[in-house]
């Protein structure tokens, strides 16, 4: 069964009734319902219109995907489906964009297991290397279907009717589902011609040549993050058959539990708009007493005394959860083979709402200077990355290889 509609998905249906209940708790229920119901109708549209200009390419809305990001694309298409399809590729194809988007897969173990490949399928996005983004994304999807349940097959050998998304936007008539049918579709004749839909079989076996380019790259990824919402999906459901029946006191959990979340994301929402990037420099205060500044010292004052615990400390949840008690050693044997005699932070790039580069010049032992560039990002206790003034910490991505990798040799004096 897909939705016709996102206003058709089950947690939107429930959410509704509670609000016909809130209305009757006086002025300030009203006011909070009619709040609500306006954030529920702007999501509604959006997933409904992007799925109207996009369905028939076979995107996919996920939940990935930042809303504001598709109601720009939406409205500055108006109606032009090619115009939209290339917006989107551009919100893909921003590295910082795509970064985030692929943050949440931590949460699914059998795709964390697979996270480096993801992770080398987004450098050759990136290079250009399109073609290999496109095998390496399409086996990370199979073996991740494949793994997720009891019943071993691929995600090549599902059915659309298995990829039934429940209480999930890419559950939507037009979503996963629908795009599958072409995902399988054999191509047994050679076909030289250029293609632009992630036909899988034709790919994998050969007889589609021409699918370097980068519409069928994002579409990996974009298929990537549906799967994904899918897995979720199929746990949130298997949940929800074990729950009790309902009660008023459960009710009133779910409204604290919903209203709580609304309130977060219209927190986001708000700090995303008032937000502009901004670059400190040595020599004012904002500098010094920016708490990127002040994490990236703490953070090379650890290195600088070989205290790889605390530094460990100072890392992404990602890599606690990835790692868990082992997350230490892990850290000592990326630093240590780089001590650190002294170091001096050059700029603080604070270029998004929960995201920030830190430029510095790293002395390691031996006299050799190097100039890198640390990434950070804040993020709450369930690791997902939160703006100012929510509650959240600033963590380094870790990241060594590549840090250390692109830190280029500075002249001696």
């Amino acid at each position: 069964m897909s939705y016709e509609s996102a206003r058709d998905l089950p947690s939107f249906l429930e959410l509704d009734r509670q609000l016909k209940v809130l209305r009757l708790l006086g002025r300030v229920g009203r006011k909070q319902a009619a709040s609500t119901k306006t954030q529920m109708r702007e999501l509604a549209d959006t997933v409904d219109a992007f799925y109207q200009l996009l369905g028939d390419k076979h995107w996919i809305f996920h939940d990935h995907l930042s809303l504001t990001a598709v109601r720009a694309v939406v409205d500055t298409a108006d109606g032009d489906a090619d115009r939209a399809e290339q917006l989107l590729i551009e919100h893909y194809h921003d590295a910082e964009h795509l970064w985030l988007m692929l943050l949440p897969l931590r949460k699914l173990p059998a795709m964390r297991r697979r996270l480096d490949l993801v992770d080398k399928a987004r450098q050759d996005y990136f290079d250009g290397r399109f073609y290999s983004t496109v095998h390496v994304l399409l086996s990370v999807m199979d073996g991740f279907v494949n793994e997720f349940e009891t019943v071993r097959r691929g995600l090549h050998a599902r059915t659309p009717e298995e990829l039934h998304a429940w209480d999930s936007v890419v559950g939507h008539h037009l979503g996963l589902a629908h795009a599958h049918k072409t995902f399988t579709k054999g191509r047994s004749a050679t076909q030289e011609e250029p293609v632009f839909e992630l036909y899988r079989n034709g790919i994998v076996h050969g007889s589609i040549l021409n699918y370097d380019n980068i519409t069928v790259a994002t579409k990996a990824f974009n298929r990537l993050f549906a799967v994904a919402d899918w897995a979720l999906a199929r746990e949130k459901e298997q949940r929800h058959q074990a729950e009790e029946p309902v009660t008023w006191s459960g009710v009133g959990r779910q409204l604290k539990k919903t209203f709580g979340a609304i309130r977060q994301q219209a927190e986001v929402n708000r700090a995303n708009k008032e937000w502009k990037p901004a670059e400190y420099l040595p020599g004012s205060e904002d500098f010094t007493h920016h708490p990127l500044y002040q994490q990236t010292h703490e953070l090379l004052t650890c290195w600088t005394r070989r205290n790889y615990g605390s530094l460990s400390d100072l890392m992404t949840h990602e890599l606690h959860i990835r790692h868990g008690k082992s997350v230490r050693s892990e850290v000592r044997r990326a630093f240590e083979a780089f001590p650190l005699d002294g170091f001096e932070i050059r700029a603080v790039r604070h270029d998004m709402t929960a995201a920030g580069t830190v430029l510095v010049t790293l002395n390691h032992s031996g006299g050799e200077r190097v100039s890198a560039e640390l990434r950070w990002v804040r993020e709450n206790t369930q690791a997902h990355p939160c703006p100012e003034p929510m509650p959240g910490h600033w963590r380094l991505v870790f990241q060594p290889r590549v840090f250390l990798a692109r830190a280029t040799p500075m002249p001696t004096d």
